[in-house]
């Protein structure tokens, strides 16, 4: 199988779609249009706040991966936030996430980050065998609290 990973663009936008929209369900968020519109925009925006990546097999988007850098205050360089990741179920094992995740890590270091992280639920296991495989598990834990506007 042939996987390739590149920067989304406009064109991608029906798959992106379909492909996002199916990761949001697979965390039980469900995405209003003017926020997955906004998110679109900063993925494929001239400059974008976000970075977008897809990954094709055999022509078809079969993942999408979203991403930025933030500055840290443990060092002199930056980190990189793979905020999302998702692979279509049918494509799942075949290497896919993998590609993605390598791609980040290539375009992280090209921005000088000296780290890349992530999350998922703990209950992701199918996941988790391959995060477990290519990155350290953190102790840390992760506290929320949603804001009032």
């Amino acid at each position: 199988m042939s996987i390739h990973v590149r920067q989304v663009q406009e064109a991608d936008k029906p798959s992106w779609l379909e492909i996002f929209n199916t990761y949001l369900k697979f965390y039980d968020a469900y995405p209003n249009d003017m926020d997955t519109e906004l998110l679109w925009h900063r993925l494929t925006s001239s400059y974008p706040q976000i970075q977008g990546l897809v990954a094709e097999s055999n022509g078809t988007v079969s993942g999408i991966a979203h991403f930025h850098y933030q500055l840290s205050t443990w060092s002199d360089t930056f980190y990189c936030y793979l905020e999302d990741i998702y692979v279509t179920e049918g494509e799942r094992g075949n290497g896919v996430a993998t590609a993605l995740i390598a791609k980040v890590e290539e375009l992280a270091i090209k921005q000088g980050c000296s780290e890349l992280y992530w999350i998922t639920k703990e209950s992701n296991t199918t996941a988790r065998k391959l995060y477990d495989k290519i990155a350290k598990l953190s102790d840390f834990v992760r506290y929320e609290k949603k804001l009032e506007q």
